[in-house]
């Protein structure tokens, strides 16, 4: 079993035609929620089972999800890293890629196994400053087309 630390989200980066992953810097929780809308679709053809127990049948008729993600607000600039400069010029109506990973080494940024991939637009950024508190933020980035399962 692994520690929570080790699942990193990454964010693509495009420079000069060439796409690198970035980890969402100073990182403090991430949570991927995906779910299914599903429709009653039981008829008077259906076959009782279980000694005549009748039991609804669903079929999916939509599916969606979010990715929520929080992280320290930093003081400098992180290279290696999402900052929270990064993700405001994300706030459009444009798709980023994104994957969410397996992490080890130092400050949890070698990639290890992908747990899943896909595309998302960022729907909302909220920065938090508490007095005597360690500035935050959190985003949610909406899950947008379907989500591809890691390969390795």
């Amino acid at each position: 079993m692994d520690k929570g630390q080790h699942l990193r989200l990454l964010i693509a980066e495009s420079s000069g035609g060439t796409t690198t992953y970035k980890v969402n810097a100073l990182a403090t929780d991430l949570t991927l929620h995906l779910s299914a809308t599903t429709e009653d679709s039981t008829t008077k053809d259906s076959t009782d089972a279980n000694s005549g127990e009748n039991w609804n049948e669903y079929d999916v008729t939509a599916r969606s999800g979010d990715i929520q993600f929080g992280a320290l607000v930093g003081t400098g600039t992180d290279t290696g890293g999402e900052t929270f400069a990064d993700w405001i010029e994300k706030v459009s109506d444009t798709p980023v890629d994104w994957k969410i990973c397996f992490v080890s080494s130092t400050n949890n940024r070698t990639v290890g196994k992908e747990l899943c991939h896909g595309q998302g637009k960022l729907t909302n950024l909220t920065a938090n400053g508490q007095n005597r508190q360690k500035a935050s933020y959190n985003g949610t980035l909406v899950i947008y087309g379907a989500v591809t399962v890691g390969s390795d």
